[in-house]
């Protein structure tokens, strides 16, 4: 049997932001395992194998919206001609490719097919002058340059036409750091980062979110309590009614009411469902803040499922919970002081521990693109296997595709 035919791939993919906070594009990250070695494998033949196997077998608008991809590439795959389409595909140039005479002309024929070239962790050094006049995008470390190394390359690109792209931009004050020096595109956490607000309280529209999200995650709640609690927001009722009738669940009949929509649903999914939507009614937020959330409570209660489907409801709670601080621009723990939920849920939000703990982790490292951070020795015994992991993954980020034409959130 071919090597490569045994590999198992993940896939990543970490969102690059423009300076209005939207999603412009995608850089999708790709890792082999070796079942029978249980490591990561660094083989140019076996990448270039799994890398066409997964992008012409995946529908590239679901993966990636309608914005590119940014794939990374090594001196030995720019010789590959992988079937991307050079306006959605932009090329990715790793930092630790020689430069060569026959990188450059490489570089010029895919420039000429229209692929943008992206110049990854770039840092100036006279052999590497031929790839400027190349490059459309330029991608720095902020954590990997001090003040003078990043003043002496902005002056160095200054009269390039480019665009520079911040990355590892931890927080909203590095945000705003870089888009005063000039960065136009932006890759990083800040987005699941609070705020600070010194001195400042929680608004009355947020304090209304919270006391909502406590009521839902009290266990004692019943489905009258819950209708009760969402008919006061006509928008969240309606929206409840519009996802049941969707082509999600499926309903035989038409749902055309309140509590039949929530009896229909059933009291552990209403919970998830209505936290969702009261967050996203958040509109102090940006909408990638949102999809964040949505996809982390997705992807934690499907990986949820596959543990424990009766729990999947609590994997759901949990990764949308991990992201309130965000939200409410307060630290976590205090946050959970005001809330009513099992004490293994807040464990595994302050603690990273138990398996809802261990979920929460993996879902944070893919989304992260820290694929080497994950934890497979402890994922393997509760039947999650690396293909199994990005088989949940993508079907997760195809519900997102489809949801906001359902849902009216995206």
């Amino acid at each position: 049997m071919d090597k490569t035919s045994e590999l198992q791939l993940l896939l990543a993919r970490q969102p690059i932001f423009d300076l209005n906070t939207e999603v412009v594009a995608y850089e999708l990250l790709f890792r082999e395992f070796d079942p029978e070695q249980a490591n990561v494998l660094d083989g140019d033949r076996a990448t270039s194998a799994v890398l066409i196997n997964a992008l012409t077998n995946l529908d590239l608008l679901q993966l990636v919206g309608s914005g590119q991809a940014y794939v990374n590439f090594t001196a030995n795959l720019l010789d590959v001609d992988i079937p991307l389409d050079p306006a959605r595909c932009v090329i990715e140039v790793l930092e630790d490719v020689v430069v060569t005479p026959a990188l450059i002309e490489r570089l010029t024929v895919l420039k000429a097919r229209g692929h943008q070239i992206a110049l990854d962790d770039f840092l100036y050094y006279e052999e590497a002058a031929p790839l400027l006049p190349l490059a459309d995008i330029i991608k720095l470390d902020m954590l990997a340059l001090n003040e003078q190394q990043l003043t002496d390359m902005l002056v160095r690109f200054q009269d390039l036409d480019v665009k520079l792209l911040a990355e590892k931009v931890e927080t909203q004050e590095m945000l705003d750091h870089c888009k005063s020096l000039g960065f136009s595109l932006f890759q990083g956490n800040f987005l699941s980062k609070p705020e600070p607000i010194s001195g400042k309280k929680i608004s009355a529209n947020k304090l209304v979110v919270l006391e909502l999200l406590n009521k839902l995650q009290d266990p004692n709640s019943n489905l009258r309590d819950l209708e009760a609690l969402v008919e006061q927001d006509p928008a969240l009722g309606f929206k409840t009614i519009k996802l049941v009738n969707s082509a999600f669940y499926r309903p035989r009949h038409e749902i055309d009411s309140l509590a039949h929509a929530m009896t229909y649903l059933g009291i552990d999914a209403m919970r998830s469902l209505a936290s969702l939507l009261a967050i996203s009614g958040m509109s102090d937020k940006p909408d990638a803040l949102r999809d964040h959330a949505l996809e982390k409570a997705k992807f934690c209660e499907r990986l949820g499922e596959r543990i424990n489907s009766d729990e999947a409801p609590v994997y759901y709670s949990v990764g949308l919970l991990s992201t309130m601080d965000a939200f409410f621009d307060q630290p976590l723990p205090m946050l959970l002081e005001n809330l009513m939920m099992r004490e293994d849920i807040k464990q595994a939000l302050l603690e990273k521990s138990g398996r809802l703990g261990l979920v929460l982790k993996t879902v944070e490292a893919i989304q992260s693109g820290a694929l080497d951070q994950i934890q497979w020795a402890e994922l393997e015994p509760l039947g999650l296997s690396p293909n199994s992991v990005n088989e949940i993954y993508l079907s997760v980020i195809e519900w997102q595709s489809h949801l906001g034409d359902d849902l009216g959130l995206l």
